[in-house]
């Protein structure tokens, strides 16, 4: 093909009809921010069909749908705003995105997930789960990567470059449609750019062909929107039932926080009760056994009785009159005085004792 054909073949035309409904190809554009979709929707259009900027905020914020003929054959290509866009939150993003059936009505024939070529970051990893969750995994069958920035392979083959990513991998073996290499850098030289974009449709051809010439439709897109809020149901009654046990849980501990504060109140109560009954029974020994022995010494007239004059005994007359007492034969008076002065003062003690006795 001469490169004034390829031109004419690459001509886009607004108002141009296609030449059957058959031929016309409805084409959607996926990805993360920055990986080229628009680049890639202008060049597969040949021309600027869509706002391409060096920015590092997302630049597209909603669909946008343009359609020429390219090759003999009408495309409209809708361009989507990019995951994890810098201004609209998630949900934004989803409203939007399923916007693009509705653009490409009855439906898509092909997503093309764009993905810059370089090294397979957490964010694609989440941006093709974002696909399959939001559109459902029949998307698939209509899915084909189409990697960006070509020239950065630099001769080296997209098949070596696959390897090296197991996971990268799996995902395209995934989609029903495979993978493409888009150079949009070579949008000015018209036969490369002409035949890159060919390839593509060819590919997107096969896509149609394997899925009997349907497309993605609307009620797919409903029937993925049914998953999601049966999820998201299923989670909010899974987390009221937890609240619930919380709650329930929380009603129960708090009828049986008075009675074990009540027991716990019982337990110190009789812990500091038998305390003060071990040091009243030491008292109690102590005192007796001090008592019998002033009281067996007073009446053995080792000791004088106290008046209460507070007059001290001598430490040297008790010990004489202990030696004398020891010297001298013990009489059954002398033992009976002793006796009776050690009763005299134990049942002091006794009775001062008595309410700790009788308990």
């Amino acid at each position: 093909m001469s490169s004034s054909e390829s031109a004419a073949s690459h001509e886009v035309s607004e108002a141009s009809a296609p030449t059957s409904e058959a031929e016309s190809l409805r084409i959607v554009l996926l990805g993360r921010t920055g990986t080229g979709r628009s680049s890639s929707g202008n060049t597969i259009l040949g021309r600027s069909a869509f706002l391409v900027d060096v920015s590092p905020c997302s630049v597209t914020a909603r669909c946008k749908k343009q359609s020429g003929i390219v090759g003999r054959r009408s495309i409209s290509v809708i361009d989507t705003p990019g995951l994890f866009h810098t201004h609209l939150s998630s949900q934004e993003v989803m409203a939007e995105v399923g916007q693009c059936v509705g653009f490409s009505s009855p439906g898509p024939h092909a997503f093309l997930v764009t993905l810059q070529l370089g090294r397979f970051t957490h964010e694609e990893r989440e941006a093709f789960e974002w696909i399959k969750a939001r559109l459902g995994p029949g998307v698939m069958r209509f899915t084909m990567v189409l990697f960006t920035c070509g020239d950065q392979l630099k001769g080296k083959r997209i098949e070596d470059f696959l390897e090296e990513s197991q996971e990268l991998s799996e995902f395209v073996s995934s989609c029903y449609g495979g993978y493409h290499v888009f150079d949009n850098s070579r949008q000015e030289e018209t036969d490369e750019c002409s035949h890159q974009v060919m390839q593509l449709l060819e590919k997107v051809d096969q896509i149609v062909a394997k899925n009997g010439g349907g497309c993605y439709s609307d009620e797919m897109l409903k029937e993925a929107e049914g998953a999601i809020r049966e999820a998201h149901e299923r989670i909010l009654g899974e987390a009221g039932h937890v609240v619930e046990s919380i709650q329930t849980e929380a009603e129960v501990t708090e009828g049986r926080l008075p009675r074990l504060e009540k027991k716990w109140e019982d337990e110190e109560r009789r812990r500091e009760e038998e305390e003060a009954r071990k040091r009243a029974e030491r008292l109690f020994w102590c005192e007796l056994v001090t008592a019998l022995g002033k009281g067996a010494a007073e009446g053995a007239g080792i000791m004088g009785k106290d008046k209460g004059k507070g007059k001290a005994v001598k430490k040297a007359k008790v010990v004489e009159k202990v030696a004398a007492l020891a010297a001298s034969p013990l009489s059954v008076r002398s033992a009976a005085k002793a006796v009776g002065g050690a009763v005299r003062e134990g049942s002091k003690v006794l009775y001062k004792h008595r309410k700790t006795l009788l308990r």
